[in-house]
């Protein structure tokens, strides 16, 4: 008796998914965000950027307000990992992972967000609780250091969060768009920076 012959699987329909056109999707999106800021910044911009058809990016984002965030969002992903139980390390890492999603664009998206986030209501409602998440973050980081006993009683730890961030977004923002700084510049800034912001917050 013949066996019968077992259907095969269904095609998917359309164009097979790139494995990677995800992060080249946030990739495009930081460089025309940094590029134009929220004034040039739009889906089909962003899809010619990445070299993909509109209908990928549009199958995983609908606005350019949620693809703005998911790419910002998961530029500071990593910082909810640094904890080294050292003060002196955790900011330094902190700083350096800052400053340099900042330079991937030249120091664009500083700049544009700065101005953008002052200019534009609708996306300040959106954006600003992703950026105040990275504040978050560097809060966390002064906090546990003040349990361990490595941060001066009195000490603001908002005050000194704001300090190191903007520190770090505003010498991003001084860079002409092009330039870019490699590992050892970045890290020699922000080592200079650290070691200010410990001289007034370090316990002795």
């Amino acid at each position: 008796m013949q066996r019968p012959v077992a259907n095969p699987e269904p095609r998917p329909r359309g164009r097979p998914r790139h494995p990677d056109a995800e992060a080249r999707i946030l990739s495009a999106a930081a460089q025309a965000y940094g590029a134009q800021g929220w004034a040039g910044f739009s889906l089909d911009a962003v899809a010619r950027g990445a070299g993909i058809g509109k209908s990928t990016l549009y199958a995983r984002w609908t606005s350019a307000e949620d693809l703005l965030s998911a790419m910002i969002e998961g530029r500071w992903q990593a910082l909810a990992m640094i904890d080294t139980s050292d003060l002196r390390e955790d900011l330094n890492a902190f700083g350096c992972l800052v400053l340099s999603r900042y330079l991937e664009t030249g120091g664009g998206v500083a700049r544009h967000l700065r101005r953008d986030l002052t200019t534009y209501p609708e996306l300040a409602a959106r954006i600003g609780p992703v950026i105040e998440s990275v504040t978050a973050q560097a809060i966390a980081i002064l906090r546990r250091a003040r349990e361990r006993g490595q941060v001066r009683d009195g000490i603001s730890l908002a005050l000194a969060s704001d300090m190191l961030l903007s520190a770090m977004e505003t010498h991003a923002g001084r860079m002409a768009p092009g330039v870019h700084l490699d590992e050892a510049a970045i890290a020699a800034y922000v080592t200079r920076v650290v070691d200010l912001l410990m001289g007034g917050i370090a316990a002795t």
